[in-house]
């Protein structure tokens, strides 16, 4: 884990010149905001990896700010912003404008700079440059501008700004909007992996009844990632297959007006996740061998876990094969995670083989009764463990998930044997 300010979301150690901001007093130049609509702009990935092979291919010294590349491409700037910048603040924090302001370009040599952004980016890349003076975030950030923040300092190269916005995502509550945009971070992002585990268990408990008439609406918006996180993680209990058939034919006529595309997304990414999340409900699990076995944990055993301890429950068995729960403390990016883990022990003789279904609860207030957390459905080639992920922080602090003092787990293992 990083350090207190990390932790807490607050502020990282930036600086703290906040007085210098735009102020020409402490300022050596002017940087010059070239906006072009969002349409027109590079990806941010792409335009960072230009950097770097330019980086590369040329020790340094070719290195294209965005704003050259533009004017090649003969992109409309539809409006330009200026604001008076401290070159030895900027270059203190971010990698890029380093090089900007020490590569040998002719922006080194003169009092301007220029760089050029989307239209859809110019509130986080404000936002941004204000932490490089202050080092913190407004505690009131909206999620999906932290997201927006979080993309601006990759694309910028602002470390320090990547950590604190994921660290942020993760603690606060997310809405579906800033859960959807979560799910396409890019993988080199700093905590990415965390963040996009929190944006899917956000994604799968919001939507657990998935044809609800109270999310309709909000699902046709979902994009692909969305659905796809939404039908591989939960236990749908849809009464008929053909319900969710007809949903997910006017959501694709909705995000894909192109029949051959829309063909192609659904037979390859959409419908193969149908069967699993369908062989999941509770009729299933009734005509086939399964079990229930539920479990407790104290609080302080739970906290006895921080950092990196780990419970293993007693064996126990369906239709011949043998499991065990663990309970740990995972690590993820330095970022601490409560893990439950349905974890199958060697074969025994005569043990079913066939498809393993899997759903893992949690008993919580108010209600007091069992809630679905996970659902996987696999075989048993596979000897992988199965379970879900809470952020610690999270786990912790909700005393929902503590009854009397304890975690209040069921688990129900169903085998459907090959024919």
């Amino acid at each position: 884990m990083a350090g207190d300010d990390a932790s807490t979301g607050t502020e990282v150690d930036a600086g703290g010149f906040e007085f210098a901001f735009d102020n020409e007093a402490f300022s050596d130049r002017v940087l010059r905001i070239e906006i072009v609509g969002s349409h027109d702009a590079p990806a941010s990935g792409a335009s960072r990896k230009r950097r770097r092979e330019d980086a590369d291919g040329d020790d340094g010294k070719d290195i294209d700010s965005s704003c050259t590349v533009m004017a090649l491409m003969g992109t409309p700037v539809l409006r330009v912003n200026t604001i008076h910048i401290s070159s030895a603040i900027l270059a203190a924090q971010s990698t890029f404008f380093l090089k900007l302001f020490s590569n040998g370009m002719k922006e080194s040599d003169q009092r301007h700079a220029t760089v050029t952004i989307a239209d859809s980016e110019e509130k986080a890349f404000i936002e941004l440059l204000r932490f490089m003076y202050s080092g913190k975030l407004t505690p009131t950030t909206e999620p999906t501008l932290l997201v927006d923040i979080l993309m601006a300092a990759d694309k910028f190269e602002v470390v320090s700004c990547m950590k604190l916005c994921g660290q942020r995502l993760i603690d606060q509550p997310m809405t579906p909007e800033s859960a959807v945009r979560c799910l396409d971070i890019p993988r080199s992002i700093s905590m990415a992996s965390a963040v996009k585990e929190v944006a899917k268990t956000f994604l799968a408990e919001r939507y657990k009844e998935f044809l609800s008439t109270k999310f309709q609406d909000e699902l046709m918006r979902i994009p692909l990632a969305g659905i796809q996180v939404i039908l591989s993680r939960n236990r749908l209990g849809i009464e008929s297959e053909g319900s969710i058939y007809d949903f997910l034919l006017r959501w694709a006529c909705l995000q894909y007006p192109n029949s051959e595309q829309r063909h192609k997304i659904l037979s390859s990414r959409i419908l193969p996740l149908v069967p699993r999340a369908l062989s999941m409900t509770d009729a299933v699990l009734i005509d086939h061998p399964s079990c229930i076995i539920n479990f407790t944990i104290k609080r302080e055993k739970c906290l006895g876990l921080f950092p990196s301890g780990v419970l293993r429950s007693q064996p126990f068995h369906c239709a011949g094969r043998g499991f065990c729960l663990l309970a740990d403390c995972k690590m993820i990016e330095q970022v601490p995670f409560f893990s439950i883990l349905v974890k199958m022990l060697e074969e025994d003789r005569g043990a079913a083989s066939g498809a393993i279904d899997y759903i893992i609860g949690f008993k919580t207030r108010p209600s007091l009764k069992f809630s679905t957390k996970h659902c996987r459905a696999t075989t048993s080639n596979i000897r992988r463990g199965v379970g879900c992920m809470i952020p610690w922080s999270k786990f912790i602090a909700d005393d929902s998930h503590f009854i009397d003092g304890k975690v209040h787990l069921r688990v129900q293992v169903k085998i459907t044997p090959e024919p």
